[in-house]
């Protein structure tokens, strides 16, 4: 198996996956000699066993190809995050591309939901790369003409860190070099009957536990998703449908969970959620390409927007999470904003409040994004003023 850090050990340990328990299998299809099937690292074991069995097989290939498509469906449309890059399990790094397709009818609820926002109340980047290995993540947005070099110190969640809380450390996967990816869950299924495919390879009919869900969401989502409970509130099993090739390496994946959304979450509208992963092209060369342009190291760029010095100028788009951080830029360039000045204001009554006075303190041209002490307990408010380009 891979070195790589298993984050979702806690989260699969879960899941029950019987290995001797007896299954069906074969239906509908000639099976392969005995001789054959038992020599077989996957095809010769227990059904029950050959999905967990064929996403070892796929991380011995030495790179691959991936493309997965999330669809959230609801009755205005579809949300759609794609997802295309490479592997590299040898070298335990790979690269991806993202880009979320949302209808012109889905409310600001829903976009905030999937794309978060930024000082300009303005959605998050839609569209971004992302360069992953144990050594550093590279973030370049869709609209920046600059990569951004998290290096581990600046994703450990120490002062100034990210967690596997943020969908930038997200990107860092436990089964394979890229997160998000169903092969993150895959372990957890459980063949129940198998097809032969005409190359030789097998389609399986298989079930994943609930409980392995929430390894394929960044948590900025979980509050929208409706994930494992309490176990006598956990649903069934997840129909889990995935295919091999004929040395038992995953080509194809896919779910489709019904009712997937909390009432009282940003993607309420919505009711289905579909996962399709597909692999290609074992071994056809290292999929990571160089960060090829202008790097940033996120240490002496990336900051929160109160600390940035009057006059200073700032992009918004970090790959984080969090929207108070933004990436310094020169302003003799082209940049989102510039902070005019910082004031301290004394809290209103409630959030309401506090956000007219610190707009007062700004004045009527300029925005304003302000924040309590860190601790909660101070009596000020720290506000940022800034004009938006």
């Amino acid at each position: 198996m891979p070195k790589r850090i298993v984050r979702s050990a806690a989260v699969l340990a879960t899941v029950s996956l019987p290995l001797s328990a007896c299954s069906a299998g074969g239906q509908g299809a000639a099976p392969p000699s005995p001789s054959a099937a038992a020599a077989h690292p996957v095809f010769g074991q227990k059904t029950e066993r050959q999905v967990f069995l064929a996403v070892r097989e796929t991380q011995k290939a030495p790179t691959a190809r991936f493309a997965q498509k999330l669809t959230f469906t609801g009755k205005k449309g579809s949300i759609v995050r794609t997802t295309t890059g490479g592997l590299d399990f040898a070298g335990d790094r790979g690269h991806a591309e993202v880009s979320w397709d949302l209808p012109a009818r889905t409310s600001g609820k829903a976009r905030t939901a999937v794309l978060g926002v930024t000082p300009a109340r303005e959605d998050g980047e839609t569209a971004g790369t992302y360069l992953v290995d144990r050594q550093r993540i590279r973030y370049r947005a869709a609209s920046s003409p600059y990569w951004i070099d998290y290096a581990p110190a600046d994703t450990s969640g120490g002062s100034g860190g990210l967690t596997d809380n943020d969908p930038l450390e997200f990107m860092r996967g436990s089964e394979s070099p890229v997160g998000g990816t169903l092969l993150e869950a895959l372990t957890a299924g459980k063949a129940t009957s198998y097809r032969q495919t005409p190359a030789g390879g097998r389609a399986y009919r298989a079930e994943l536990s609930d409980s392995a869900l929430s390894v394929l969401f960044p948590h900025d989502l979980h509050p929208h998703v409706v994930l494992s409970g309490p176990s006598a509130s956990r649903r069934p099993p997840v129909p889990l449908t995935v295919e091999v090739d004929a040395r038992g390496r995953i080509t194809r994946a896919g779910i489709t969970v019904e009712d997937a959304f909390r009432k009282d979450g940003g993607l309420a509208d919505f009711t289905t959620l579909t996962l399709d992963l597909s692999l290609s092209g074992y071994g056809s060369g290292a999929p990571s390409p160089a960060a090829a342009g202008r790097v940033l190291k996120a240490a002496d760029s990336v900051r929160d927007i109160g600390e940035v010095r009057k006059g200073g100028c700032v992009d918004f788009a970090t790959g984080q999470l969090s929207s108070r951080q933004v990436v310094t830029v020169p302003c003799s360039g082209s940049h989102d904003a510039r902070v005019l000045g910082q004031h301290r204001i004394a809290p209103g009554a409630d959030d309401d409040a506090t956000r007219v006075r610190s707009r007062a303190v700004c004045g009527p041209d300029a925005w304003a994004w302000w924040a309590r002490p860190k601790d909660g307990t101070g009596s000020e408010v720290r506000t940022t003023c800034y004009d938006v380009s």
